[in-house]
């Protein structure tokens, strides 16, 4: 924990020194989230990887955020027979980096036009991995194209590296270890899927009904209409009175790890020391029946 924490603020100097960054005021780790203005003038940044998240290819091919490469939100995950998805194993997470040109080194930058529903499912990957530097674009192109900011049609040129993983586990709370933890006074359950699947009554697996102990919060609640982030005072308010704090362990779920990676990037942003993602979420804890229920 001291040597995440020692690097989180290490990460958080090194930004704060850069010429024209704006911080995002009074959040805990406000690193993790660049505004347009700090990406204008940091585009051409040597150690810079602008990766567009967002669903069509075409869209992207028709006009990106300069220097951006285009990545899948199921190159982040790795999909399941059974159902839902996981975290791809650590080898293919070093390839597909390795691809996108990405050092330890390397400033990434990931943006959508979801307020981050894609962009912070990367988010997650990376913090698994162990890579330190990486941040949101807040408001995502949706407030880079409303400003009327330049768009580009060329695909950039990347050099491969090779990218080694330095995991970071506690960063995923498998369903056994939450099982076990059921109950405990330190331990938060964040669900972050819409108040009709929390009360069983929208069903997308064979139960409805949430994980025993859990708030709904859903995921929506972090994003302003303009998809940007809350600031940070009306996002403490909101986790903090359900009893989310930061002296707990906190996880997040939903139905396959997507919209609650949203949950777990603003926990992070607003410097919860000890969040973690269930990535197997409600489509495994739905589909077993020896997993306790509640609706």
């Amino acid at each position: 924990m001291k040597r995440i924490v020692m690097a989180a603020v290490a990460a958080m100097t090194l930004l704060a020194a850069t010429p024209g960054l704006t911080l995002a005021a009074g959040y805990g780790n406000p690193q993790f989230l660049v505004d347009t203005n700090w990406l204008a003038l940091h585009l051409n940044d040597r150690d810079l990887r602008i990766i567009d998240m967002r669903n069509s290819p075409e869209e992207y091919a028709a006009g990106h955020i300069p220097g951006a490469i285009h990545f899948t939100v199921n190159q982040a995950r790795m999909a399941l027979k059974e159902s839902g998805f996981a975290l791809p194993p650590d080898y293919e997470i070093e390839e597909r980096l390795g691809q996108l040109g990405i050092t330890k080194e390397t400033m990434v930058v990931a943006y959508d036009d979801q307020g981050g529903f894609n962009a912070s499912r990367l988010f997650f990957t990376l913090e698994y991995a162990g890579h330190k530097k990486v941040a949101l674009l807040n408001g995502g192109i949706t407030k880079w194209t409303a400003e009327e900011r330049a768009l580009s049609k060329t695909l950039p040129e990347v050099s491969k590296t090779v990218y080694q993983v330095h995991t970071e586990t506690q960063r995923v709370a498998p369903s056994g270890w939450i099982a076990t933890n059921l109950g405990k006074p330190n331990l938060a359950l964040v669900d972050a899927r819409s108040a009709a699947e929390f009360r069983g009554e929208d069903l997308r697996a064979k139960r409805g009904g949430h994980i025993p102990g859990a708030v709904n919060i859903e995921w929506t609640q972090n994003l302003t209409g303009d998809k940007t982030f809350k600031p940070a005072d009306e996002l403490l308010a909101l986790y903090s009175q359900a009893g989310v704090t930061k002296d707990k362990t906190i996880v997040s779920y939903c139905q396959t790890m997507h919209r609650a990676a949203v949950t777990y990037f603003t926990l992070r942003l607003l410097g919860y020391p000890d969040v973690r993602g269930y990535d197997r979420s409600w489509s495994e804890w739905g589909n077993d029946p020896t997993l306790p229920a509640k609706w």
